[in-house]
């Protein structure tokens, strides 16, 4: 099971995209699912695999806003 990033905008989304790519860390960017907290563009960064490692990466770029949640079933 993964977990949904929500972004500010979907410039920041692709740079997160980019940015966990960098650290090898599979990451997409996706639609942000209806009833999600969090607010954000409409668009998040799904990690499908690793995501405390990436929640640390898109913090420390300063992406997240505190905003992150949402698994995927």
């Amino acid at each position: 099971m993964g977990k949904y990033f929500a972004v500010g905008s979907i410039t920041n989304a692709l740079k997160g995209r980019d940015i966990l790519s960098g650290k090898g860390i599979h990451s997409y960017i996706e639609r942000t699912p209806q009833g999600m907290p969090g607010g954000g563009c409409g668009y998040s960064i799904y990690v499908p695999g690793d995501f405390q490692t990436a929640e640390k990466v898109l913090d420390s770029a300063g992406l997240t806003g505190g905003r992150k949640e949402g698994n995927r079933r």
